[in-house]
């Protein structure tokens, strides 16, 4: 029996996904999600006691390090030997090691493969996923894989359960760092007379382009705050690559930096959702708005 645990946003798009592999039983821990699983053609949980007492295969799609930890306290116990868990969680590589090492010596199979994607991604069953653990574990996970993916483009981001989520963090780090120098970019040439729809078309097939230039950018000359994420959950990401950058002795000046951004739209607007909040915050500081036709 594959069990669920985790029915938020993501968690609700992806879950038709695993119902059209076969039986389904998932579990939250906000019983209001329970329409939205039986919605989906899967079986509720009440508890996690009783989904654990089911499932050979656990798939955990929760919000953020804490949650996780907490419902991996009950279920690696209860898990049998043998058993597969898939965790989608944007997490804590650190704490995934520890916990991977525990489900080991347990003899449960683990792959970390975090979620990349917007709800969108999820329903369209069109998410990147880094997947990693040992690659018979990886391969025992590729129905799953396949199915939340365009099929196939599940990577493999190393052995270990962790390297997945080491992957995930950066690129995270990346585009918000690329973010914020984009918004910079782009309201020093509207202060220097530039409309910025017209300076992005430019910058973005030159030697200055991105991902971020080249997919998101239209969102923050719509107004679009990209309200999928919270900007709490950007800056514990965030703070995540900082302790690792630490415990790798590695000094992360322009990553601090755009981490910083973060943090000031955090203090800004508190922990509402939006991945532009950090452009937001500097468009305030440099008292403009990035918008079609200003300049």
């Amino acid at each position: 029996m594959l069990g669920v645990v985790g029915i938020g946003r993501m968690g609700s798009a992806l879950l038709p996904h695993l119902v059209a592999l076969g039986p389904v039983l998932a579990h939250d821990i906000d019983p209001a999600r329970e329409p939205d699983v039986l919605a989906a053609g899967a079986r509720w949980a009440p508890t996690l006691a009783e989904l654990l007492t089911r499932a050979d295969v656990l798939v955990t799609v929760l919000p953020g390090p804490a949650e996780l930890g907490a419902v991996m306290a009950e279920a690696l116990p209860s898990l049998p030997a043998g058993a597969l868990w898939l965790d989608l969680t944007s997490g804590d590589p650190r704490m995934t090691r520890v916990l991977a090492a525990d489900a080991g010596e347990r003899g449960i199979d683990v792959v970390g493969a975090p979620m990349g994607g917007s709800v969108d991604d999820a329903t369209a069953g069109a998410l990147a996923l880094f997947a990693s653990g040992r690659p018979a574990a990886v391969e025992r996970a590729r129905p799953f894989l396949d199915a939340l993916t365009v099929r196939g483009t599940a990577r493999h981001a190393g052995d270990r359960a962790e390297d997945g989520q080491v992957v995930k963090l950066l690129a995270n780090a990346l585009w918000f760092a690329h973010a914020s120098a984009a918004t910079e970019a782009l309201l020093v040439g509207q202060a220097m007379g530039l409309e910025p729809e017209h300076l992005h078309a430019l910058l973005r097939t030159s030697a200055g382009g991105s991902v971020f230039m080249d997919r998101h950018l239209d969102h923050l000359l719509d107004g679009d705050d990209m309200t999928t994420f919270g900007v709490d959950r950007v800056v514990e990401e965030l703070d995540i690559v900082a302790g690792l950058g630490r415990e790798g002795g590695v000094a992360m000046p322009v990553l601090d930096a755009s981490a910083d951004v973060q943090r000031a739209a955090l203090e800004r607007f508190g922990p509402a959702l939006g991945e532009l909040l950090g452009a937001r915050r500097l468009e305030e500081r440099a008292g403009r708005r990035l918008r079609r036709g200003d300049a």
